[in-house]
């Protein structure tokens, strides 16, 4: 596996927690939903495994839309004409 090279520590913070932020935001909104609900441990086991799993095709998904090649982008700007 090639490891990728990042200019600061924090680049590095977020590249190696950033994959898990989506599964945590949403075992922290199953877990809003069903709050005193009561479920046991192996439906939390069940759940958590389905929820992974949806997380992994989204990164996978979100991975996939970012382009390999460097490009220019041409990004808008205010038109301080129109106020």
């Amino acid at each position: 596996m090639k490891k990728i090279i990042v200019k600061d520590q924090w680049a590095e913070k977020f590249l190696r927690e950033s994959v898990f932020m989506p599964f945590g935001s949403m075992m922290n909104a199953y877990g809003q939903i069903n709050e005193g609900k009561g479920i046991s441990l192996e439906e939390f086991e069940k759940i958590s495994k389905k929820i992974f799993k949806l997380c992994l095709e989204f990164t996978e998904k979100a991975y996939d839309r970012v382009s390999q090649e460097e490009t220019e982008i041409d990004l808008p700007t205010k038109n301080h004409e129109n106020k």
